[in-house]
């Protein structure tokens, strides 16, 4: 018989209820960590931001103006536009980084409290929920109040969420990944319809806030049910000695090979008659990894079983069920959505490619001292970080170096679950992503997210440092284990231990004073302020202009437009998605203007004749089917090679001057005949009849 490794219970302290006077005093302590982590956000609410608004913080803000637009201006549902691509005839934002949940909580308050601070409203309030999730995950799991409530501060205060509030408002709206945790944690624990019936609805309101967090929420639903149901037993190796000191060899074989590369930086030799070269160590670290995997298999023959003596699992069907019902149904709209994409061949594509695919954290990122820290921080930011522009808000992963300091101490004296470690453990080695960078060095070998990320479903989360948030949740959760422990085994300092380790967390942590950005509007764009009903005819074209999204670009789009697009409220020809598929693309390239003014705004060189005349050509057509009655060249990106070809090819006078923008507005416009618009089908409330 083999031995049986058998995990504790799910959690060995019991589940501690959350009152409505406990839950409210902790909302009002988080909101109170949200203004102080933010600061002095509070003092400039409605004229500055936590990032960039000409970058990705601008196109978030855009997402709450135009779900609120097209809901109360428009009045249909807010699940696609023809405001971006209004050549092609609009889009839907089935696969757009959207934020629909923020989107109609900030919907409610815009029109009172405007554009700029309806945003800076849901990022605290996100901030909030999200502190709030984690405690009442803390009490479900048996934390005591105190404990808990500071496992949820650490969480909105840890690096790796201010350095996304940046950037990245749909990764801050976080909270439904600890609330997922909880209902299930209910569910399992009360296997009754109501708690499935939650189960489904926070997974739906995670899709809503980031499909990321959906993803997230199967994982973690994943892990939870297998530490409950299944044991790993390990069985008598029957593998001969000889082949296991075989492989032992072959591994040693490798390492002083890789080790011999290192150091003398030789890549072609020869291994007796054979000739070997080394191009990369992809190959032969994958190979390495293979063979440890292949030892610890044939040393352990690990099999797994289910364990449910309580006859649980057959309880969990019919709440699983409606769980999966009512998750389907609230996400019918963006399923109906996708399904339409596809069956019209609008689906993005996109490969996983093993090798250049998005990287993770680097392992030593969460040990990085606060990147946000208003006095060190300017040395701490940049490390471990690659030079790439969106690596700040992407790539750190930042926790307080005190709270791991205490989890570690814990750890070491056998103080902490091991389910909750082995959780945090598997989502910070998700994190590292494909290949394990440390120390900024890629050493090619390879994580679960290699083969993981071809996994359908979960490969829709292509950005795996963002497994660093669930992480967070963990750490956090395993310091308010520390911190109960701790209580428990040493009650008489127990109020000065916790005293000064509050003091040293709060001046790590704390990031005050934040940099703001301002939010004010360029002011060539209130020349150009359109109402709802003369924006249909008179459109707006942004010179460079293009087609963005993630990972590619057609033209030069820069993100701004669509921040901007929030004051003048025309429809704009180019504009930036998550995800574009290449029909669109092709399509937009399909016009001769379009595909001069795309090369031109990339600045690739003088046209070719033929492209040059074709444009030439086509400027009624362009112009009749575009609507463009305004063009704003921003004069500091657009080059001088596309500003002369605008000018001739489209006819365009000047209107308005100043030292970065010129307005610019076409002479003799023919009569305006925009793409069709047909009823939605599902969420495709504005598609053309000619659109992709």
């Amino acid at each position: 018989m083999g031995t049986k490794i058998r995990p504790p219970l799910m959690v060995l302290p019991r589940p501690r209820a959350a009152g409505w006077t406990t839950a409210t005093a902790a909302i009002l302590g988080y909101a109170v960590v949200a203004v102080a982590v933010t600061w002095p956000l509070a003092r400039r609410f409605s004229t500055a931001l936590l990032g960039d608004p000409t970058g990705d913080t601008g196109v978030y803000l855009w997402n709450l103006w135009i779900f609120q637009h097209e809901l109360w201006s428009h009045h249909h549902l807010p699940s696609s536009t023809d405001h971006i691509f209004s050549f092609t005839g609009g889009a839907d934002f089935s696969l757009h980084n959207y934020t629909p949940l923020a989107g109609l909580v900030g919907s409610l308050i815009m029109p009172w409290l405007g554009t700029v601070a309806t945003f800076n409203a849901v990022m605290l309030l996100s901030l909030v929920t999200s502190g709030l999730g984690v405690f009442l995950l803390g009490r479900q799991i048996g934390l005591r109040r105190v404990s808990a409530w500071v496992a949820g501060a650490l969480f909105i205060a840890a690096p790796l969420l201010t350095a996304r509030e940046t950037a990245h408002l749909s990764l801050v709206t976080s909270a439904m990944l600890p609330i997922f945790a909880w209902a299930l944690l209910r569910t399992l624990d009360r296997p009754l319809l109501r708690n499935g019936a939650l189960v489904g609805l926070v997974v739906a309101l995670a899709m809503y806030s980031d499909a990321y967090y959906a993803v997230y929420c199967v994982m973690m639903g994943a892990f939870l049910l297998a530490w409950r149901f299944l044991r790993v037993d390990v069985g008598a190796s029957v593998t001969p000695t000889r082949l296991i000191r075989a492989l032992d060899v072959l591994c040693l074989a490798i390492v002083a090979g890789v080790g011999v590369v290192i150091v003398s930086g030789i890549t072609d030799f020869f291994v007796g008659p054979f000739r070997v070269r080394v191009a990369t160590l992809y190959t032969p670290m994958l190979v390495l990894v293979a063979l440890g995997v292949l030892r610890a298999w044939l040393r352990w023959r690990p099999s797994v079983r289910l364990h449910d003596p309580e006859a649980r699992v057959q309880a969990l069907w019919k709440p699983g069920f409606l769980a999966v019902a009512v998750c389907l149904v609230l996400l019918s709209p963006l399923l109906v959505g996708l399904a339409n994409r596809y069956s019209d061949g609008r689906w993005p594509d996109s490969e996983t490619y093993w090798r250049s695919s998005p990287r993770g954290v680097d392992l030593l990122a969460y040990a990085v001292p606060n990147s946000s820290h208003a006095w060190f921080g300017r040395w701490t930011e940049r490390w471990l970080l690659p030079e790439v522009p969106d690596a700040f808000p992407e790539l750190v992963a930042g926790f307080s170096l005190v709270a791991l300091c205490v989890i570690v101490i814990a750890a070491w004296r056998g103080l902490l679950p091991r389910m909750w470690v082995a959780f945090t453990a598997m989502f910070a080695l998700l994190s590292l992503g494909p290949f394990i960078h440390i120390g900024g060095v890629n050493t090619f070998v390879i994580g679960p997210w290699a083969l993981l990320r071809y996994v359908p479903i979960l490969s829709l989360a292509r950005s795996p440092s963002r497994f660093a948030i669930v992480a967070a949740i963990g750490l956090s959760l395993l310091f308010g284990f520390a911190m109960d422990a701790w209580r428990t085994t040493g009650r008489r300092r127990w109020t000065m231990t916790a005293s000064v380790l509050a003091c040293l967390i709060a001046f790590e942590l704390v990031p005050a004073p934040r940099t703001l950005y301002s939010a004010e509007v360029p002011d060539v764009y209130s020349l150009i302020t359109a109402n709802d009903d003369d924006a249909d005819q008179g459109r707006l074209l942004e010179l460079p202009t293009g087609i963005r999204d993630g990972v590619s670009s057609v033209g030069n789009f820069n993100a701004s437009a669509q921040f901007f697009q929030t004051r003048h409220k025309r429809r704009m020809i180019g504009g930036y998605l998550s995800r574009v598929s290449n029909r669109r693309k092709r399509e937009s390239l399909q016009a001769p203007m379009l595909r001069a003014l795309y090369a031109l705004s990339e600045g690739r060189g003088p046209l070719a004749d033929e492209v040059r005349q074709a444009a030439l050509a086509s400027r009624e057509a362009f112009l009749a089917r575009s609507c463009v009655r305004y063009v704003v060249v921003d004069k500091r990106r657009a080059s001088d090679a596309l500003r002369a070809f605008a000018t001739e090819a489209l006819g365009l006078v000047s209107i308005h001057e100043d030292d970065r923008y010129q307005l610019m507005t076409p002479e003799d416009m023919p009569t305006c005949t925009p793409p069709a618009r047909r009823q939605a089908r599902g969420s495709r409330d504005v598609e053309a009849a000619s659109g992709p």
